[in-house]
């Protein structure tokens, strides 16, 4: 199916694959969101849809964390997509709208269960060409969902960061600029934030001396009176930073 007619087929019938019951919209409520009880659509703004489209070949070999739009978009227009929820109910909703709009069900696989258990047992030999990281977003899950897809991630493959303005997301993204294996290719703002980045170059080792990201303090055994206010107060004014 065209990529620009899936968009408008999406923006038209606007599918609510997702669900919440009492305690989902209690817990939302926790976080000042006011969303209603039963299905709910907790789609990606169509300006991400877009830019997704638009970098998104037949070719490709595709991978996303979270399940929504998105799913349909990767599994209609990639040459495979591998989908990781912990959400039955979100699968089946999607394969039965895939099946309605004419889109086959063979180019997709859906795996059940938390990332934490699940990524490590995609198959070592798997390349992915493009990754979208929409799972769960509290600590430390945006990154562990990176660490497992990273592996798999080629040369040049693309990265997609959802909801950067979660200090969890938003930190692991600050760790990738300054890193040095992924360049940022865009910035999307629209309700929220996504970023996406490009990898450059196999991340360096794991051990912190080995990471620009790490080292980038010149001495951790700093405890001069300056040096401990500079992290005080950093540590008081980044949970409040975008």
């Amino acid at each position: 199916m065209d990529k620009l007619k899936l968009l408008a087929q999406l923006a038209q019938d606007k599918p609510l694959f997702h669900h919440l019951d009492e305690e989902g919209v209690r817990r939302a409520a926790l976080v000042g969101a006011t969303l209603p009880l039963g299905d709910v659509s907790m789609a990606v703004p169509p300006s991400v849809l877009r830019w997704i489209a638009d970098h998104l070949t037949e070719d490709m070999v595709t991978i996303e964390t979270g399940a929504g739009h998105t799913t349909v978009l990767f599994a209609a227009a990639a040459k495979h997509h591998f989908c990781y929820t912990v959400s039955q109910l979100e699968a089946d909703r999607i394969r039965a709208y895939l099946e309605r709009v004419g889109v086959s069900n063979e180019k997709l696989t859906v795996v059940l269960g938390s990332t934490d258990d699940t990524l490590p047992r995609l198959q070592a030999e798997t390349i992915v060409d493009f990754a979208y990281i929409d799972g769960c977003h509290g600590y430390p899950y945006p990154a562990l969902d990176w660490l497992y897809i990273d592996k798999h991630l080629r040369l040049g493959g693309i990265l997609g960061m959802d909801n950067a303005e979660l200090r969890p997301v938003r930190e692991h993204c600050e760790f990738l600029e300054e890193n040095g294996a992924y360049r940022r290719i865009a910035r999307l703002s629209d309700g929220y934030f996504v970023r996406c980045y490009e990898k450059v170059m196999m991340a360096p080792d794991r051990e912190w001396v080995d990471q620009p990201y790490s080292r980038a303090k010149r001495d951790p055994c700093d405890q001069r009176l300056l040096t401990r206010v500079r992290r005080k107060a950093t540590t008081w004014i980044k949970p409040f930073l975008y």
